[in-house]
């Protein structure tokens, strides 16, 4: 009997050892949102993608890509626990009960601008978001909009579309953010086909972005905090958002500050 239980020991001891390390799965959405998530023949790339590759390179947990899945079945995914991480989005987003319940959030990554792009010739004065009321206002389907109790939305299925809507002047103005007005004229060239450009209004609003967390893997958020803080401070963010800022061509937008 001593003899067997020693082989069996041994038997034990000679295997290989199993790491079992732990994952935070990501979620990533099937529809771009330029120049932060690039979607183009399923490939994922844009700010986002390039901040979380930094990230996996930072912390002692590995960052996996959750399969590109529907904005709402991605906010599903994290509610249900099947994705434990987003980058990156405001609180303000996120603010219903059912997803307050399972989030915690980490120090800001980023701030956003959201401003006004009026048909061409058909802007008017702005002050406040009260300066909306009774207006109809381009918006894209499923995204929320600061100050929307005052207009009424029309809602396009994507970003392209809603620019086309304004330049056709359908609309009293759209609501858009900052860079993704500037990478989508850039990048599209039926949008530079326009025949005459939109006008760029003041900012409607600011966001500040920033990674959400599943309370299952509440262990992580400080060194989430801290890889965070290293990649703003040795400057790798500011870098990988400067790789896809591109200028605001004054052919196709035109300033009325």
């Amino acid at each position: 009997m001593s003899v067997w239980i020693s082989r069996a020991l041994l038997t034990l001891l000679l295997q290989p050892a199993v790491v079992f390390a732990d994952t935070l799965r990501y979620a990533v959405t099937n529809e771009s949102w330029e120049p932060y998530w690039i979607v183009h023949d399923g490939q994922i790339s844009g700010i986002f993608s390039d901040l979380m590759q930094a990230l996996d390179q930072q912390m002692d947990v590995a960052l996996e890509a959750d399969t590109p899945q529907p904005p709402l079945r991605a906010q599903k995914h994290f509610r249900d626990g099947l994705v434990q991480l987003e980058c990156c989005v405001s609180k303000a987003w996120r603010s219903a009960p059912e997803q307050v319940a399972e989030s915690l959030w980490s120090e800001p990554v980023l701030n956003t601008e959201e401003v006004l792009i009026f048909p061409p010739g058909k802007a008017f004065p702005f002050t406040g978001l009260q300066d909306l009321r009774g207006r109809t206002i381009s918006t894209v389907r499923g995204y929320g909009y600061a100050g929307s109790h005052y207009f009424t939305r029309s809602d396009s299925r994507d970003s392209i579309a809603q620019l086309k809507v304004v330049a056709r002047r359908r609309v009293d103005a759209g609501i858009i953010d900052r860079l993704e007005l500037a990478s989508l004229f850039a990048n599209h060239p039926e949008l530079r086909a326009l025949p005459a450009p939109v006008e760029l209004g003041p900012v409607i609003s600011r966001s500040t972005l920033r990674m959400r967390l599943h309370r299952s893997r509440a262990k992580w958020l400080r060194p989430l905090n801290e890889a965070i803080s290293r990649l703003c401070e040795n400057g790798t963010l500011a870098k990988i958002v400067q790789r896809y800022a591109v200028p605001l061509s004054d052919a196709y937008v035109l300033h009325t500050e």
